[in-house]
């Protein structure tokens, strides 16, 4: 039988449960130790999920039976926890956004380079059933022309009420649907963006709306909306049109042509646990991989680009620097 690679969780909240679950799952990974600076939710997480806690990174980090670490924390400490990790000759797995800053994920994939190390950037969004199954299909669509993301939610839970911890706002909440949409079609050209954030007297968010508007190199035009503490709302629609129909997603997906009209789309199965499984994967194959960190890169590019288009209130040109 194969050695199963010894996984550090690190952050004990609702993803760290779904990667300890798919490390789990995979039959190619251990869940050994739970990194979270918090007693009682690293104790709490351990005792559910049958594995060790600390409050000490460190000890997660230098122990050298742990080959591979997950990152699971607020989005603001992605890159220093990356870093250390891949210092320490850990394969890293973390969620988006990887980084705040282009200039610190380009040092992390420099530092895997250098290492042979996996920097893995986890893009469970593109195993999402609406997106997932819209790619399968892509044939019918024809050339992209339009399209159109929106999310509402009622609220904004936990750490990303705060700003200093989640990150400039098109960064943490777009980066979602810009995966999707640069899985479809490939070359940003232009970024337009407007938001309109409220905070309280701490300095928390109790709102926030902001859309993009992607210009590509095809001629598709992209819209992204997002939104969080819109008291009892909540949507998630997907549109994309293109040359030969529409593919719509509200709660179903459905392809809508002159020719047949309006039809419902079986959608496809797809595992997002899929995503961890392939990081162990190529873990235990000792080689250096960035693909994913590099596809990561290409997106907060767009994001960040989006940030200061909003903060200028100007049209920016993307640029990969």
């Amino acid at each position: 039988m194969e050695k199963k690679i010894k996984v550090g969780i690190i952050g004990a909240g609702s993803r760290a449960k779904f990667q300890t679950t798919a490390v789990k799952e995979s039959n190619a990974g251990e869940p050994s130790i739970v990194f979270s600076p918090f007693a009682d939710e690293a104790k709490g997480f351990s005792e559910k999920y049958g594995l060790k806690w600390t409050v000490s990174l460190d000890e997660v980090l230098e122990n050298p039976e742990i080959s591979a670490v997950t990152i699971s924390t607020p989005n603001a400490t992605h890159y220093p926890i990356a870093k250390k990790a891949l210092e320490k000759n850990k394969n890293v797995l973390v969620e988006y956004p990887p980084a705040l800053k282009l200039q610190e994920i380009d040092e992390l994939i420099d530092i895997a380079k250098g290492k042979k190390l996996v920097y893995w950037v986890s893009l469970t969004q593109l195993l999402e059933n609406p997106h997932y199954t819209i790619k399968k299909k892509i044939e019918m669509l024809g050339k992209p022309v339009l399209s159109h993301y929106t999310y509402i939610a009622s609220s904004i839970g936990s750490w990303y009420a705060n700003p200093e911890l989640c990150g400039p706002i098109y960064t943490w909440q777009h980066f979602h649907f810009v995966t999707q949409l640069l899985d479809i079609d490939r070359e940003p050209e232009d970024v337009c963006a407007f938001k309109n954030i409220k905070y309280d007297a701490d300095g928390k968010m109790l709102s926030t709306c902001s859309t993009m508007l992607l210009k590509m190199a095809s001629g598709h035009m992209s819209t992204i909306e997002f939104a969080m503490g819109a008291t009892n709302a909540g949507e998630f629609k997907i549109k994309l049109a293109g040359e030969n129909g529409i593919f719509y997603f509200d709660n179903k997906l459905y392809f809508i042509n002159k020719k047949n009209g309006q039809k419902e789309i079986e959608m496809e199965k797809s595992s997002l646990a899929s995503d961890t499984a392939n990081f162990l994967k190529v873990a235990g194959e000792g080689e250096t991989y960035i693909a994913t960190a590099l596809e990561a890169r290409k997106i907060l590019c767009v994001c960040l680009n989006a940030d200061i288009s909003a903060e200028q209130k100007m049209v920016m040109k993307i640029k990969e620097s």
